[in-house]
């Protein structure tokens, strides 16, 4: 097989793997931490749910309403809902997930305070569903609002331990792999 072959075959792995592996860690309630602290706790996708659940008796933290003021004065369209979770931390719903959402939640938040679930498909209205007038501000199509190009970049790139894991897996591959069969060889040569 050709470098450029292996190349461009290592490049199209990674490109599906890295996310596939965040999602499967948030899944798995490992909450991967984008590298700027803030944690994704779960996605909901159509009826595969992999979300925290509010448990019965979840006492309503003094905080979420600074935390709903802040988010709301981000003006992201993506964000739709704000859920208290059991252990005092809130988690943000949103339907995209940007480097600028993360960053911005970053800057405002401790990443044990706020934490990310990942729905494309929620279909209520944003939280900046109006401006400071009191008109109602043009909602973004569905479409717009997944923005999957950003999510596909926030889910390579934005997770170093999932990322690092692949690169490391991938690399341990090309490695691994021409010796078991060399040594397949070696064995069928000396058989002969």
């Amino acid at each position: 097989m050709s470098r450029l072959l292996r190349a461009a075959a290592t490049v199209s792995v990674l490109s599906v793997a890295v996310p596939l592996l965040v999602l499967a860690s948030a899944a798995a309630g490992l909450a991967p931490r984008h590298w700027s602290g803030i944690p994704l706790s779960g996605w909901e996708v159509l009826r595969l749910d992999a979300k925290p659940r509010q448990e019965p008796g979840t006492v309503r933290p003094p905080h979420i309403d600074s935390v709903t003021d802040k988010l709301i004065a981000m003006g992201d369209t993506t964000m739709v809902s704000v859920v208290p979770l059991h252990d005092g931390s809130v988690y943000v719903e949103t339907t995209s997930l940007t480097p600028s959402l993360f960053a911005g939640l970053g800057r405002r938040f401790d990443g044990d305070l706020v934490s990310v679930v990942y729905s494309p498909m929620y279909e209520l209205p944003s939280l900046a569903g109006h401006d400071d007038g009191g008109d109602a501000v043009r909602t973004p199509s569905r479409w717009q609002r997944m923005d999957p190009l950003s999510t596909w970049v926030t889910l390579m790139f934005g997770f170093p331990w999932q990322l690092g894991a692949a690169l490391l897996l991938t690399a341990s591959a090309y490695v691994v792999v021409p010796r078991l069969r060399r040594r397949a060889r070696d064995t069928t040569t000396a058989a002969v």
